[in-house]
């Protein structure tokens, strides 16, 4: 939760590329290199202090590109967040509703004087051109830079649930993230945070999509992640991280890169 007047603004960029996708059964299927470029933003301001702060985040540009086949590209969907905090001591525990924007492009359009490319396009979504709503609870915890254990570390859990629309089946989602900071000159810089994240849809693998957009019905992954965000000065900070899924439906097989620049005030 954000104080009243407090903002942050965090701005990334992210790449992933691969040759194969966990399909609606969750067994990898080869296809063409894939590759997908994201220019996206999250933002936060306090409005109430503990009781009401405002996010927004999504993807100001999406570049999808299927190797001699075809590309999409555009502006992908957007979310606007509500949060209240519940508990701010010994833990914080607080509770959102993020309602789901539909900015981006579900079908998008290709060259109507050849079928196969407009289908290729049509498989290269920037967006679900859904309205959907999350219910999410975020319950975090920090500790540690005592005299027998100087270490600074934070953990987050949270759970929600996704209620679709569109004929796409609602979801289970969660993240469990620990961050750890060490006390040295410098290095005190650094956060190292190690998360483990996904969607559990409930549909059922017949009623998933075969695609590997990451969008659209039964979509599912389960994926583990390593982010390094280093301070530069006062509120100015850079990260990079990357993720994988090891187990999934509907998405790419591939490592994710996201490099970013925030600010807190």
């Amino acid at each position: 939760m954000r104080d009243a007047g407090h903002f942050y603004i965090n701005l990334s960029y992210s790449n992933l590329s691969g040759t194969s996708f966990f399909g609606s059964n969750f067994k990898k299927v080869k296809i063409n290199r894939y590759t997908q470029h994201d220019f996206g933003f999250y933002a936060e301001v306090g409005v109430v202090s503990r009781w009401l702060t405002l996010t927004l985040d999504g993807q100001l540009y999406r570049r999808n590109v299927l190797s001699g086949q075809g590309r999409t590209e555009g502006i992908g969907d957007l979310r606007l967040g509500f949060w209240t905090g519940a508990i701010v001591k010994p833990v914080r525990l607080s509770f959102g509703v993020l309602v789901g924007l539909p900015a981006g492009d579900r079908a998008p359009d290709g060259p109507k004087s050849d079928p196969f490319a407009d289908q290729i396009a049509k498989s290269l979504p920037t967006g679900d051109g859904e309205w959907d709503v999350e219910f999410k609870a975020s319950l975090g915890y920090s500790f540690g830079r005592h005299r027998y254990w100087p270490l600074e570390h934070y953990l987050t859990a949270e759970a929600g649930y996704w209620l679709r629309t569109r004929s796409i089946h609602d979801a289970f989602t969660y993240k469990l993230e620990i961050g750890t900071k060490f006390p040295w000159t410098f290095i005190d810089r650094f956060w190292f945070v190690i998360r483990l994240f996904g969607v559990e849809s409930f549909a059922s693998n017949a009623q998933a999509a075969n695609s590997f957009s990451g969008l659209g019905d039964g979509v599912t992954y389960t994926s583990f992640a390593f982010e390094v965000i280093i301070r530069i000065y006062a509120g100015l900070s850079v990260s990079y991280g990357l993720d994988t899924a090891f187990r999934a439906r509907s998405v790419i097989s591939s490592l994710h890169h996201k490099v970013s620049i925030s600010y807190d005030f």
